[in-house]
């Protein structure tokens, strides 16, 4: 028996238990019913017949005692109509003889309605007579006398009388209800307890039936659940017990046979998958640099050795998110980065050197970070890697320190040939030809680049050495990005594109330099006009946690994705932009918004767009 047919058969016997119940419950209502019309029929009606006599003989009555008052009309018309009222009442009663005694009753009713029907109708002829006859005004009184006596000893005992009878009348059938009212009410206890009773039969049987039921069906469910734990728990070697050949059973075996298959495929696989996990966990220690491994929710799962010297133990934080193990909290945004945005984020994390101390020396690491994905293609964590730069970042200030030297020193010799070149164009030395004309404006030209180029080295060798440090002032960060974006509009619109501004009114201020910023914002979207043939470019803001994050987008051939992680390195240019930049102003954009306490990053999709965002850090946070 499979399970449905079980199911379906408790339930037809749940189901045929109610009917049973129903149907007794229903025939006996059917019964009670019954009972409770048979007395209406045979009671009811004769009581409502003897009360109506009652009333008649009542109102027939009274015409006598309106006809000894003179109102001879009067009575008659309401002796006639009680008349006719009392004859249909004891038609009714006579018809609906039901008790015993009942017919002798009304016959003695029918004699007594007969003879009263007689001596009232000689007691108003009578009455009249007198009141005809001219001579008997003359003892009018005497005459009323007379006739009341009349009243007093013949009709009024015959009217009494039948009212006795009619009252009998009425009290046999009162009586015979009352009788079969408590006999009606003992039938109607007596078939309540029986239904009461086979109720509870019923629903004991019921019980009992969804007990055997449920655990026939359960118990098979509950040993493969405690089977599916033993599993879990690493005991391959539990099996369920086929018990029954219904859908259950067939679960179990289904089950046995494939917890017997993950036997067989450990047996086979897992010796590769240990050896696999092993050469992993082996490649990730053996590394120089700090490597950290989190799950999708940014828990630590792995410190290598390198990464232990920085941060402690594996064993005290695995487990833990990645912002209670960074001491900078660059790199918990960093693997928050990485995870929502499901790819490798340059910059704002991956681009940014933390100065992290190692051995009781200060020593800098680039960071980056890249999400992990399984065979599905879903995100299961990230890996992030500090790269040790120092030696690099020494490099780099020797370099910056001779670039600065070297710009400064150039910049006198270059202001002479410029007021050379200017004062040749202005003809202070004689008349020029055109041809040389054409060729001193091509020097001016190279001259005001090189200028410019001398100059963005000498502003980011200070702001590397610290010597332009930003004037950090509280401002709307709504005002300063709208006077940024509004400075710009005109550039932008001249190259046919659209200038998108999205700032919410409610932004909190930020610590900022608004000269810095608006130079970073001018950068950014030089770079991007630079890089967008059409469509549009958007500058947006919104607060994320203590910071306000600047975003400018736009939608030309965006940078491929092996420029990503040096995009704000020196001298670095995207293959296709149009000329006119030395690769400098991410490099100074990056300075300039590091200094300020944040991170710029970049996301970009060849020929969709690409988005420059930079943070900067909400007043009161205890930035700056």
């Amino acid at each position: 028996m499979n399970l449905r047919t079980k199911l379906l058969s408790g339930y037809l016997i749940f189901v045929a238990a109610l009917a049973v119940l129903g149907g007794w419950s229903a025939w006996r209502l059917r019964e009670m019913g019954d009972v409770s019309g048979r007395i209406i029929l045979n009671n009811y009606d004769s009581v409502v017949a003897a009360q109506d006599m009652k009333e008649s003989l009542e109102r027939q009555d009274s015409a006598a005692l309106f006809a000894l008052q003179g109102e001879s009309e009067r009575a008659l018309k309401q002796l006639a109509e009680h008349r006719k009222k009392f004859d249909a009442a004891f038609n009714k009663a006579a018809n609906n003889i039901t008790e015993p005694g009942e017919t002798e009753l009304i016959e003695t009713i029918r004699r007594g309605r007969d003879e009263y029907y007689r001596v009232f109708d000689a007691f108003i002829t009578n009455l009249n007579d007198q009141r005809s006859d001219p001579l008997a005004a003359q003892d009018a009184t005497a005459k009323n006398v007379k006739a009341s006596s009349e009243y007093f000893t013949r009709l009024e005992p015959l009217f009494n009388r039948l009212r006795g009878e009619c009252d009998n009348l009425l009290q046999l059938n009162q009586r015979a209800m009352l009788l079969k009212s408590e006999a009606a009410a003992g039938v109607a206890r007596s078939w309540f307890l029986t239904t009461l009773a086979i109720a509870a039969i019923l629903v004991i049987a019921g019980i009992f039936l969804a007990l055997f039921m449920a655990n026939r069906i359960v118990e098979p469910l509950r040993q493969l659940t405690a089977t599916t734990v033993r599993i879990a728990g690493g005991d391959l070697n539990a099996k369920v017990e086929v018990t029954s050949h219904d859908e259950v059973g067939i679960l179990a075996a289904e089950y046995n046979r494939m917890a017997e298959r993950i036997r067989q495929l450990r047996r086979s696989d897992m010796g590769e998958l240990v050896v696999a996990q092993q050469t992993t966990e082996a490649a990730i220690d053996s590394l120089y640099d700090p490597v950290l491994v989190t799950d999708a929710d940014g828990r630590v799962t792995k410190l290598n050795p390198a990464a232990e010297e920085i941060f402690g133990p594996e064993a005290e934080y695995k487990g833990k998110h990645v912002g209670e193990v960074a001491r900078d909290s660059r790199l918990a945004y960093a693997v928050a980065e990485a995870l929502q945005s499901q790819r490798p984020v340059a910059g704002e994390g991956a681009a940014s050197v933390l100065p992290l101390a190692v051995d009781g020396s200060q020593r800098a690491f680039r960071l980056r970070t890249t999400p992990m994905r399984d065979n599905e293609n879903h995100i299961v964590g990230a890996v992030t890697l500090l790269e040790d730069i120092t030696h690099l970042r020494e490099i780099d200030r020797l370099k910056s320190d001779f670039i600065a030297t070297a710009s400064h020193e150039l910049r006198t010799p270059l202001t002479s040939v410029q007021m050379g070149v200017h004062l040749l164009l202005e003809g202070a030395v004689g008349e020029l030809t055109d041809k040389q004309a054409e060729v001193l404006q091509a020097c001016r030209q190279d001259c005001e680049r090189l200028d410019k180029l001398m100059q963005d080295l000498l502003d980011l060798s200070k702001i590397e050495a610290g010597e332009d440090k930003p004037q950090l002032v509280s401002l709307r960060a709504d005002d300063l990005i709208k006077g940024a974006a509004e400075r710009l509009r005109t550039q932008v619109e001249a190259k046919g594109l659209a200038l998108r501004l999205v700032t919410p009114v409610d932004l909190p201020s930020v610590l900022a330099d608004r000269t810095q910023i608006e130079r970073v914002v001018s950068n950014l979207v030089t770079n991007a006009i630079r890089h967008t043939k059409h469509g549009e470019i958007g500058i947006s803001a919104e607060r994320r946690g203590e910071q306000i994050a600047v975003s400018v987008s736009d939608t030309g051939s965006g940078v491929p994705k092996e420029y990503l992680t040096h995009i704000f390195d020196k001298f670095v240019q995207v293959p296709g932009a149009t000329t006119g930049g030395a690769g400098l102003g991410l490099a100074i954009s990056r300075s300039i918004v590091e200094a300020h306490g944040g991170q710029i990053s970049v996301q970009s999709e060849l020929e969709r767009g690409t988005t420059f965002t930079f943070t900067l850090p909400v007043v009161g946070n205890g930035s700056g």
